[in-house]
Parts: structure tokens; sequence; C-alpha cells
């Protein structure tokens, strides 16, 4: 889960890798660092900390050179210190190597690297691969391009696990070399320039041309004189990659005057909505075929898009359709896969690792599989037998939001299209997609009275409840809640009340309640639960369709049932984020989190 850039080329990479560092904090922000070829140097700066502040301290801008590397890190192996911060070297300190994703079998690499008298600094799996080079590099007679080259092919080979490696050598500042393996990596093409980066973010404000790498993939960046010579490799074969237009704005990854990212993506919602609900029809549509063809439909996904997973598993259950919501690092412990079971995975970037790995074991079992996802030329949508797009652009603050109600809306479509197929009429449920948008920034504009009871809480535990289709609400209202402030929050169905938890109800653990609409067969029953709770003398907070006495009430639209989710989203939302500022906590980049879980 850590961020990747390099660059060759004619301008002074260091500013330019500063750039692109800035672009991938969200992907990691224990340490940072860059190796850059000045002269005949390889000068590598490093340290623990943020971006901006490593820079700083360090130096980064202080070095000359047009060939570099960058990393963001987010710690998989070893703790969080200078020492085990990216890039790593070497014996001779001559090669530098950044990486994302894990090396499993770097423990039997490392032990045979020190037999041979290899000297580690670092308690990480990535250091193996700069010493492996050299190695490798020890076996030919002479040190040329081309020697060197093939001792790099050589000790990717030797590789095991998950990794996307972008790598330097100061004998040879006329190359830079990429690769990949379960771990996203990019290759930018720019006007007498390239880039390589974990996502596009890294370079877009440079170029907005890519070629995404696939598994197995070593490219190799070649600059003579003025002229570059692109090989991208695939098990010994040369292999063509399409570049690829990036339609996206870079202004869309800038604050664009908000305090934080995660405020205005939440606020961002209704736009992204209109987009959502027009995005991917054919496919959706196609998607929708397969449901019903097949006899057992899964959605796997991790988090917040499990939690948009368990909202379709209701849906579908209206149309007398079973789909199952699993948590898709559990999926292959308890998945029952054949040629007549449909797997969707949801996952924001792609890149998840668990869901991955879940489509990949379905695909193996001979399963159709399907994908919705909001990153183009990632790793799911060139798997995946059918891909829907969210079309929720770039999202940065860790902390999902407009990709969350993105995939709602993106799942309603798919069960008003199942309904189609099965020949229902789904007029009244049609006609709500396009008024979601107008819903959502009803909710947006009670952001004051929502940051007026958030800046009240006074707990340090609460309780989400729901019940219904909006389980999954009170859960995801959990997850937001907690992830940010660093309070203790939990999220169950108020059936759950009574089987144990409603003894914790005190003054130091309050109540979030997100009332179903009033058409809802459970909304009586919730209103049970708040009075359950009030007879304890427990605080409650509803995000409710009608007022509700003694209690703090943030209203929402009162919509019908199906699509509620989606429209109550933007309330436990601002209530976290509000909370979380009122706290002084790091919003966009809380600790220990990063955006995307590339690793298992």
């Amino acid at each position: 889960m850590c961020g990747i850039i390099g660059y060759i080329g004619d301008d002074k990479a260091a500013k330019i890798l500063l750039n692109g560092l800035r672009r991938l904090e969200y992907r990691g922000y224990d340490s940072c660092g860059i190796g850059v070829i000045d002269d005949d140097k390889l000068i590598i700066k490093k340290n623990v900390g943020k971006v901006e502040e490593v820079a700083e301290k360090e130096g980064f801008l202080d070095v000359n050179g047009s060939v570099a590397i960058g990393h963001s890190r987010w710690a998989t192996h070893g703790n969080v210190s200078r020492e085990n911060a990216h890039p790593h070297t070497d014996c001779k300190g001559e090669i530098a190597v950044v990486h994302n994703g894990i090396i499993s079998n770097y423990k039997e690499i490392k032990e045979d690297l020190i037999k041979k008298g290899h000297k580690f600094k670092s308690e990480t799996d990535t250091e193996v691969v700069p010493h492996l080079i050299e190695d490798e590099l020890k076996k030919f007679k002479e040190v040329n391009e081309e020697n060197y080259i093939k001792a790099v092919i050589n000790a990717i080979k030797k590789l095991k696990g998950t990794y996307a490696l972008a790598i330097i050598n100061k004998n040879f500042p006329n190359l830079l070399i990429g690769a990949r393996n379960e771990s996203p990596l990019i290759l930018g093409v720019g006007n007498n320039c390239y880039f390589l980066g974990s996502d596009i973010t890294a370079f877009l404000d440079y170029t907005n041309k890519a070629i995404p790498l696939e598994d197995g993939d070593i490219v190799i960046v070649k600059k003579d004189r003025d002229d570059y010579n692109i090989i991208i490799e695939n098990d010994g074969v040369v292999v063509n990659r399409e570049v690829m237009e990036i339609n996206w704005d870079i202004s869309s990854a800038e604050k664009m005057g908000y305090p934080h990212f995660m405020l205005k993506e939440i606020m961002e919602q209704p736009e992204v909505l209109k987009v959502s609900a027009k995005i991917s029809a054919e496919e959706i549509k196609k998607l929708a075929e397969c449901i019903k063809d097949y006899d057992r439909v899964y959605f796997v996904a991790m988090g917040t898009s499990l939690h948009a997973a368990m909202v379709a598993e209701y849906l579908f259950a209206k149309l007398g359709k079973l789909v199952i919501a699993c948590d898709a690092s559990e999926f292959l412990n308890k998945g029952v896969v054949d040629e007549k079971t449909l797997v969707i995975g949801i996952t924001q970037s792609g890149e998840t690792y668990d869901t991955l790995k879940a489509l990949r074991f379905a695909k193996k079992n001979k399963a159709k599989t399907g994908v919705i996802v909001n990153v183009l030329g990632s790793t799911a949508t060139r798997e995946a037998d059918i891909t829907i797009m969210m079309g929720a652009e770039i999202e940065i603050s860790v902390c999902a939001t407009k990709t969350y109600t993105s995939q709602l809306m993106i799942l309603y479509r798919l069960f008003v299209e199942y309904g189609k197929v099965l020949g229902r009429d789904m007029s009244i449920y049609e006609k709500e997609i396009e008024k979601i948008p107008d819903y959502v920034k009803q909710v947006l504009d009670k952001k004051d009275v929502i940051k007026g009871i958030a800046n009240n809480l006074k707990a340090n535990n609460y309780i989400f409840i729901s019940k219904g289709i909006n389980i999954a609400s009170a859960l995801e209202g959990a997850l937001k809640f907690k992830e940010i402030t660093y309070l203790h929050a939990e999220g169950m169905s108020g059936g759950m009340l009574k089987h144990g938890t409603i003894s914790l109800i005190d003054e130091n653990m309050d109540t979030i309640a997100i009332v179903p609409p009033r058409s809802s067969l459970v909304f009586n029953s919730i209103l049970s639960n708040i009075e359950e709770v009030k007879a304890r003398n427990g605080k409650v907070v509803a995000i409710t369709p009608v007022e509700i006495d003694g209690v703090k009430n943030i209203l929402v639209p009162n919509v019908i049932e199906e699509i509620s989710p989606i429209v109550y989203a933007p309330a436990f939302q601002l209530l976290a984020y509000y909370k979380a500022v009122e706290l002084g906590r790091d919003v966009d980049k809380p600790r220990g989190l990063a955006k995307s879980v590339t690793v298992e």
C-alpha cells in the first residue's frame, strides 16, 4: 500500500518526484524518500514523516539529476524508521529500488545473500531486491548495459509475492526499469520523458497518457540522447501495450477551497451521482442478465465496499434472488464456486488484494466474474469478465465517501435492470434515479446542523443502529466514525441491542440511530429501539425522515426504502467528519490506514 514514482527525462527529477509524492501520499505516509542519479553519484534522501516535512528536512530539491525514483511508505515489514524507508540500495550503493507489495520469499533470499557476504541495513523485504540484482550481476564477466538488464530480469524471476518495482543504477543513468506482479504500476508517456507510478495521479500534472502494466511485465525505458526505446517484456516475450488517454483533470485532485479533501468529496456527491446514474449502461444490463442465469451469486468486497455489497443483498432479495455479500478475505474459506456461480467484486481502486484474490479463485473454479470499479486500467478491469465503471473520479481522502454512494447507485441500477430482465414493472424505481442527487443535496444543505450536533458529542463510545437495508448504513456509519475520530464505534441491527449491548448504555455510550423511511416495515421497530435506549438515560442522535421527541434530529428526505442508504450516507459522513475536525484529527490521512489495500 505504498506509493511509487519514477522519472527519466530532461527536467530536474527531484522537483517532479516531490510533486508526485504529494499526490501519492494517501497511499502511505509513514516515511518517504527519493533516489536520484546526479552526475556519477546515486544520492538517497529519506526519513520518517510526511512528504513535505521530509522533503524540507532532507533537502530533496537540493539534488540535480534527471533520472530518479521516489516512494511514500505504509509499513508492512519492519518498523517505521529511516533505515526502513525507501529507496533501498545494494552493498555498493549503486543500485536503488522502491517497492510496493510483499516479497513472500524474502527470508530465504536474504539468508542466502547473507551467506554470500551481503550486508543488510533494514528490516524490510524490499532490500533483498537490490542485493539480488547485485548478486546476479556478479555472474557476468563483463558489466555492461545488456548484462545489467539481464541481471535485473533474472533477479525479478526469483521473487515470489506481490510487487511493483522501480529500479535505477548509477552506472547506467540512461535506464529506468519497472516490474509488476499483483501490485499496481503504470507507465506514463510524456513529452520526451517517461514516468512510473502506482497510479495515474503520480504524474497527471505532466501527462495524461499512460500504459497500465500487467502482471509479469518488466518495462525498460532507455534514453539515447533525445530518443527513447521502450521495451515491455512478459515471460521473456516483448509485448505491445496500448497507450490510454486519461480524461481526468488534475483539478479533480485539488481541494477547491475546502479545508480537507474529505469534505470536498462529500460535497461532490450530487454531481458524482449524476454520472453514476448514467455510466456503464450496457455493462449493467449484461451483468443483470448474468445474475438471472447463474445459480449462485456472490458480491465480494472489503471495508466500505462490503457494506455496499450488503445493500445489494437486501435489494435483490426484494426480487426473490438470493445473492450473498461476502468478506473477500474469507471467500476462499466459504465460497461454493463452480461453473454455475457468478462472483462480482466491488473495489474502488481495482487493486484491493483480497478482492482480486477472491476473483482469481472464482475464475480458477470456472465461475463467471464481474467487477464494479472506479479506476480505469486497474488490475480488476483487466481480469474480470464484465467491468462496470463507477464514474466517481479521483478520491484522495483515505476515508471513502463519494465512492461509497457511487457504488450504491451502480448497485441500485443493477437491481432495477435485473427487475426488468425478469419482466417486472420497475418504473417506480427508475423514476427515483434522477431524483437521488437532489435528495442528497438536501442532506448536504444541513451540514451546519450536523456540525453543531457533532461538536456536542462528548462520549468516547458509540453504537450505530438500524434495521433492514440500513443495517449496512449503521455499519458504514460506525466505520466512518471510528476510522477518523479514533473513538470506539460499533454498528449493528437494532434487534441486537437486547442481546448484550444495551447493558453498556450509560453517559459514556451514545447511540446514533438511522431511522428507515416511514414506509418501511421496520420503521416502528427502530423507534422502539430508540425508546429502549432513552429509558436507560442514553443519548440518541437520529438520522431520520421524521422528528423524534427527546433526541437530536438530523432530518433527511422521506424516500423509498431502496434508495435510503444512498440518501442517508452524507449525514453520517458529515457527522464523522465534523467530530474528527473538532478533535483535531488528520482527517484525510487517518493513522495506520491507506487508500488502497494492495497487500494481504
